[in-house]
């Protein structure tokens, strides 16, 4: 490779990079405001100030688009990192209690939920009335339900879990008090902050999936 062309593509790709992320902030914030199909790709360049055949070059469609703006509300957007890539999924592991690990758990994918919630809300509601969009909320769900399950599965090599429902049935239930809905509600419509939502997923998820009383930690 000539040596002055490597300098030019690290240029390209940052650009690149830096303009995707505009796309991407700019439809989070389009999508929430004008929910999927009220939201245009038009209205998304405009608020990410490119061309809108930039927006169609990068994203080839809604479905894609969001689905990116979902991956990067979960991953984060500057930095990306899965949440088992996190310190506190390390923290989670190595603590040997069940209770305390799974409010490890809660407090470090805190942060996902505060910045995916609403946006994963306009995905789900869009999933009800058009096809491609079902396949890609299936898609983030199917995603998530592993990494609820993973997190179950660590808690069970520390004690076991309450023993009157099956492990799906409390996979269901830890996805549905820990879920996008639910946080979007209590903070949204309830005016809960983050912080009360944080204390109440600490004291109520231990006591749903785990035997006998658990105490929340402060």
């Amino acid at each position: 490779m000539d040596p002055e062309t490597a300098p030019v593509n690290s240029s390209r790709r940052r650009k690149a990079d830096a303009t995707r992320r505009k796309i991407i902030q700019a439809a989070h914030k389009e999508f929430i405001a004008r929910g999927f199909h009220g939201a245009t790709m038009a209205g998304i360049a405009a608020r990410a100030g490119v061309a809108q055949q930039t927006v169609y070059f990068v994203f080839h469609a809604k479905p894609e688009l969001i689905s990116a703006v979902i991956d990067a509300a979960v991953l984060g957007d500057e930095d990306p990192q899965s949440p088992q890539a996190q310190p506190w999924w390390t923290d989670m592991v190595a603590e040997p209690d069940a209770a305390e690990a799974l409010r490890i758990f809660i407090r470090g994918a805190g942060d996902v939920f505060a910045r995916a919630a609403a946006i994963a809300e306009v995905l789900r509601a869009a999933a009800l009335t058009d096809d491609e969009v079902r396949r890609t909320h299936k898609h983030h769900e199917t995603l998530r339900r592993a990494g609820f399950v993973q997190v179950l599965e660590i808690l069970t090599g520390k004690g076991p879990l309450r023993d009157d429902r099956s492990f799906d049935e409390l996979t269901d239930a830890f996805m549905t008090v820990y879920g996008d809905s639910t946080y979007n509600l209590l903070a949204t419509e309830r005016h809960w902050s983050h912080d009360q939502i944080m204390a109440w997923l600490c004291d109520i998820l231990p006591r749903m999936l785990l035997p006998g009383p658990a105490p929340a930690g402060n």
